[in-house]
């Protein structure tokens, strides 16, 4: 293309498709940007957890193809991805925000430019912190951290679990829960109002500010500025006045934890986190925080908007903003998500996509699109051709009825003969830097079925979740769109069953792999 556009990829973190269509949320920048745009309301992401989901949405493939299952095998440099192959036709790449994405080499050869993240914001507090330590006990955390970064080349992640660090509990800038063991919360993922110098109030507007500052000299040259953000991932906490925006009393009831008929690692959860004495007080309390999350990162948003106008790069941009997927927050009477949860509230992902000129403004489109859709439309709209092949299809081509998808498929978990996925580090509850996740991980070493290997195909009228191991999910999504019903022992719908496994095994057998596109041969 003569003049291609500029690029602005916005995710969220575990921000569910319905926020942004419940009233009683305020998200007018990410409103303003639909009224410009396109909503695609039938968006579903491809896996329930950050790293396989990111990888699928920027290299158009399942994540099962190139064994993408866990947050431990992100792209490598042989592998091709959205931001490479802008940045090798001639477009400036810069990331800002949270990776879950590439490995270090990957990132090196995708973006020309990395802005801050998450670490930039930790790292920024704990120096405000050190300068009130007593001198004794400066130099010893000094010491340690020398050890661990230049001696030990540890990453932030290698020190989940290191008991080193337990003497520095108190100093370290991370979020703890304030709820004591035995109480009701303590396992709920709530940790409330945050302070207004802590991670979760500094994070979120570091990242941003870090975009909005490039913004202001971007280059001549088409850009893609990629922004990954934290909110509104768990732990729920937030700042004022986020905190005490939403009333409590307007949020309505989680969807109930009616869990026999539901696969075991529900129950299991339910009954690990101690979910049953978490009131219906307590959900819509959590809820509204959430809520002041999604309102929080709505602003940020409208800031990057306005970075935009500001330079007059608006109108031209091409601007996608959507989520990895979604979390319980309260539903079916858990927090966060599973590696195999596969209910809308976790599959069902925001997308919205404002086209260059505003080109389809305030389209909503209620046909099937997938997050990995991204990869082929961002690549037509920037006029790159590539015999790199894949799944995704093109939203517009979808918008337009020149496509369709008539189901929508997902894949999760992991055998037991696949330890490299299993998600480990964090052995103690008292962690100091993420204690609040260890019974989610003790779960997965004791009992590896909870998240043995999933796939799930769902269409207009129906669910069906298949499992190595476990209980089969079916669900009449007519009649019983909380899919609170699991009959997929119904004898009545034994056709029904067979015909969704057949669509499933036909998905598999062409979606298993993708053969590297460059012509290699021996002889």
């Amino acid at each position: 293309m003569s003049n291609p556009p500029n690029i602005v990829i916005i995710i969220a973190d575990d921000l569910r498709a319905d926020a942004l269509e419940n009233p009683i949320v305020r998200v007018p920048h990410l409103s303003a940007l639909a009224a410009d745009g396109v909503t695609f309301a039938q968006n579903y992401a491809v896996n329930p957890v950050c790293a396989p989901s990111r990888m699928a949405n920027f290299t158009g493939l399942y994540p099962q193809v190139n064994g993408h299952r866990s947050l431990y095998q992100l792209l490598r440099p042989h592998e091709e991805n959205l931001f490479k192959l802008l940045k090798d036709n001639g477009y400036q790449t810069v990331m800002a925000g949270k990776n879950d994405l590439m490995t270090a080499p990957s990132l090196r050869a995708s973006f020309s430019r990395r802005l801050a993240g998450p670490q930039n914001a930790l790292l920024g507090i704990l120096r405000q912190r050190l300068r009130r330590l007593p001198f004794g006990r400066k130099v010893k955390l000094l010491r340690l951290v020398f050890r661990l970064f230049v001696v030990e080349r540890k990453s932030f992640s290698a020190l989940f679990g290191d008991e080193r660090l337990q003497e520095f509990a108190d100093v370290l800038p991370m979020a703890h829960t304030p709820y004591p063991r035995g109480h009701r919360l303590h396992h709920s993922f709530y940790f409330g109002k945050a302070e207004a110098d802590s991670p979760a109030a500094q994070t979120e507007g570091l990242i941003f500010d870090s975009a909005v500052q490039w913004l202001k000299d971007a280059p001549s040259q088409p850009f893609c500025l990629y922004i990954a953000a934290s909110l509104p991932h768990t732990p729920y906490h937030v700042e004022e006045p986020y905190f005490s925006m939403y009333d409590r009393a307007a949020v309505p009831d989680p969807i109930p934890a009616q869990l026999d008929d539901k696969p075991h690692f529900m129950r299991e959860l339910f009954s690990r986190y101690e979910m049953a004495g978490v009131t219906p007080e307590d959900w819509r309390e959590i809820r509204a925080v959430y809520y002041g999350m999604v309102t929080k990162l709505d602003e940020q948003v409208g800031r990057v908007m306005d970075a935009l106008k500001a330079r007059g790069l608006y109108d031209d941009a091409l601007i996608l903003f959507l989520s990895d997927h979604g979390d319980y927050v309260g539903d079916y009477g858990l927090p966060e998500k599973w590696p195999t949860g596969f209910q809308d509230v976790l599959a069902r992902a925001p997308l919205i996509v404002k086209y260059p000129k505003n080109m389809y403004a305030g389209r909503r489109v209620d046909g099937f699109t997938q997050s990995l859709d991204l990869f082929p439309t961002v690549l037509e709209q920037a006029g790159v051709q590539t015999p790199y092949t894949h799944f995704g299809q093109s939203l517009t081509s979808l918008m337009e009825g020149a496509a369709e998808r008539d189901a929508v498929y997902a894949a999760g978990g992991y055998d037991p003969r696949e330890p490299q996925a299993f998600e480990a580090g964090i052995t103690s509850a008292d962690d100091p830097l993420m204690g609040h996740y260890f019974e989610k991980l003790k779960l997965q070493q004791d009992d590896p079925t909870t998240v043995a290997r999933a796939a799930m195909i769902r269409t207009r009228e129906w669910k069906l979740v298949i499992r190595s191991a476990g209980r089969e999910e079916l669900y009449d999504l007519t009649n019983d769109p909380q899919e609170l019903v699991n009959r997929a022992n119904d004898p009545a719908l034994s056709q029904i069953r067979d015909d969704l496994r057949e669509r499933l095994l036909y998905w598999y057998l062409r979606a298993s792999d993708n053969p590297h596109w460059e012509h290699e041969r021996s002889i």
